[in-house]
């Protein structure tokens, strides 16, 4: 795309905005919208740790040791006990933020845009970013091998030994198991989440020093160890290597692509494979000095039901109209389509219209553990007259109390909500 600098790596791609989060070969998050054809610096300053798990919200660590949390609404710093080195995003909206200190790692649970901490851990000295996230639980890397804790409460696991040191790891995206390099160890072992003992081994011609998943989980790629120009192809469902391919291993190939093929950089080009016989099926002449990143987009914004319903009006005669006979409609039983595109602001709270699948999209302002404090923030949040309302939810034996608006039915909907606020607030997925 014309004006884009080069990508160092890509941090997470929003498919309901069309939005590409990524890191510049400078060092600065990005953004690149399709839809706009254009790429927008998300912040100039020095950052490191930099992730992101849905390319809107991007958080960092700063020079000072404190977390950014980098969004298009807006920005918002947390200043954590002791600095930050690294942050690490969940998908149910709050963050782990983890700290070395006194010879040993000490982890914060927070959920933004709230400067309370909700739960603290200690562990073990974390010299390397080694780490993955299994189901309900994050595993880090150490020493003697690999622990972990609850993501909800930081609650510990049962961790899990080896001999050698993890040299890399990476999950199943169902989350069910863990594959672990191991140094100088010509196998793979593979710990189950449920379990949490090592329960296969992967035999490989050679040690492997990282790893890669595929999306839909069939296979996992390994790059050998001695640094040579090819990749181990191991089939997840039997646990054992399918073969080799030909690739150098770059931050953007080899990747698994659509169709079960696996996209490879061979000299100058790009070549396709498929992921079970490993033939070539097409090649991509000088593709290789382009930066690759598969993504599932339709490139279109999923339509509100709303925008399908019809207006009626409930009008009746007044002698006091004009030539019409007509007075205006009462408010009171007029039917209108939320504003979405207009300028003007959103149309707030209406009875919630959920998604065919029964979930809507909640704007939360704040999660906190004082009641009073919720209801402080609620009566300071006003849109369009209307102000949010505070629910109770449990966290392990934890009272959360969120201040919120919706559900609506898509997450563009509720986006525009919390942009029409002109506060922090973060959105997320619920039942109904």
């Amino acid at each position: 795309m014309s004006g884009s600098p080069p990508i160092a790596r890509v941090l997470a791609f929003d498919p309901d905005e069309g939005v590409l989060a990524f890191v510049d070969d400078k060092g600065l998050p990005r953004r690149l919208d399709l839809r706009a054809a254009e790429v927008r610096t998300a912040s100039k300053e020095k950052l490191s740790a930099v992730t992101s798990l849905n390319g809107s919200d991007i958080y960092a660590v700063t020079t000072k040791g404190t977390v950014a949390r980098i969004t298009p609404s807006g920005d918002w710093n947390f200043e954590p006990p002791t600095p930050a080195r690294w942050v690490f995003p969940q998908p149910n909206g709050s963050v782990i933020i983890a700290g070395n200190s006194a010879g040993k790692t000490q982890l914060w649970l927070i959920r933004p845009t709230d400067d309370e901490v909700i739960e603290t851990a200690s562990l073990p000295l974390l010299a390397r970013n080694i780490n993955a996230l299994v189901g309900d639980r994050i595993y880090f890397a150490v020493d003697s091998g690999l622990i972990g804790v609850r993501t909800r409460d930081l609650q510990p696991v049962k961790s899990v030994r080896f001999k050698e040191q993890v040299e890399a790891l990476v999950a199943t995206p169902s989350g069910d198991r863990l594959y672990v390099a191991l140094k100088g160890r010509n196998a793979l072992s593979v710990v189950d989440r449920y379990t949490e003992t090592i329960t296969e081994t992967v035999d490989l011609p050679g040690p492997a020093s990282d790893l890669r998943m595929d999306p839909l989980g069939q296979s996992v790629l390994a790059k050998p160890a001695d640094g040579g120009d090819s990749a181990w192809v191991i089939g997840i469902g039997t646990d054992k290597v399918n073969g080799t391919i030909a690739t150098e291993w770059r931050t953007d190939l080899p990747a698994f692509a659509p169709g079960r093929s696996i996209a490879v950089a061979r000299g100058a080009d790009v070549v396709f494979v498929d992921e079970n016989t490993l033939a070539v099926q097409s090649t991509v002449a000088n593709g290789a000095k382009d930066f690759w990143y598969f993504v599932r987009w339709n490139g279109f914004r999923p339509r509100a039901a709303d925008l399908d319903r019809p207006v009626t009006f409930d009008t009746v005669r007044s002698p006091v109209t004009g030539d019409s006979g007509f007075t205006s409609p009462r408010s009171d039983s007029m039917a209108s389509p939320p504003l979405r595109d207009a300028a003007g602001p959103t149309m707030i709270e209406p009875p919630p219209h959920l998604t065919p699948s029964g979930r809507g999209y909640v704007v939360s302002f704040a999660a906190v553990l004082s009641q009073q404090k919720a209801n402080e923030t609620a009566s300071a949040v006003v849109v369009n007259g209307v102000h949010p309302r505070v629910v109770s939810s449990q966290s392990g034996s934890t009272t959360l109390y969120r201040v919120v608006l919706g559900p609506y039915s898509t997450r563009e909907e509720a986006d525009r909500v919390g942009r029409d606020s002109k506060r922090q607030y973060w959105i997320y997925e619920e039942s109904q």
